[in-house]
Formats: C-alpha cells, structure tokens, sequence
C-alpha cells in the first residue's frame, strides 16, 4: 500500500510531532518543516506531496507568504492546503480563501476533526 504524503508546517515541534504520530498510525506518511522556507524546500525535493497543512504565525516565512509562494508554483496549484491555526481574524480568512487555500481549522487539536478535514481534502 502507498501512503499518502503530508506536509505539516509548523514552528511548534510538539504539534508537529503530535501530528505524525496520528498521521502516521492513520496510513500517511508525514513531512514536517518549521517555516514556509523549510517547507518550500521540501516541495521542491518531493514532488509527490498530496496535502499541505500549515500554521500561520512562524519565525523565517510565515504561512501567508508560504501559501502565495506554493500557489504561484506550477506543482502547487492543485495541492490542497489546509490552515491550522490559532487565527480567527475574518479578513486573514477571506485573504487565505483568496490565495486558495481550502481548509481552516482552528487550534487547539481535535484529532477527529482534522481527521474529517483530511479525508474530504483527499477526495477532492
């Protein structure tokens, strides 16, 4: 069986390690970077990431500026991405909708619920 691969952006290394454990023990195979700098990196050396989740507010390049960098990138305009974040402002919602971002889901971790969101990403 193929697993599926994640990119989860985060600065907190406990919510990204709390994220490949469940992840992981639900078939999907986790990279993790700590800024969208890192996480650009990445993307550029895997090309088979099917779902990016990422934080906001992290130290280098921030979530913002990562998403309108992946989304300028041929290979990046399909791939879903998810925002995971503690953000709730209205306008940084409507400004991430615009930027195509495809999810938002509001910390702190409800496994369920990513879970849900995940599946529905994927089936898109």
């Amino acid at each position: 069986m193929t697993l599926i691969n994640i990119l989860v952006v985060d600065d907190s290394l406990t919510i990204r390690i709390k994220f490949k454990d469940y992840l992981s023990n639900h078939g999907f195979e986790v990279h993790e970077a700590s800024n969208g700098m890192e996480a650009l990196e990445i993307l550029k050396r895997n090309s088979d990431i099917k779902l990016i989740i990422s934080d906001l507010n992290m130290p280098i390049m921030d979530g913002m500026t990562f998403i309108e960098f992946v989304r300028k990138e041929e290979t990046g305009k399909e791939i879903p991405i998810m925002i995971y974040s503690t953000e709730l402002d209205k306008s940084l919602k409507e400004e991430a909708k615009k930027l195509g971002v495809n999810a938002w889901v509001s910390k702190p971790l409800d496994q369920s619920r990513i879970l849900t969101a995940i599946k529905g990403l994927l089936k898109d």
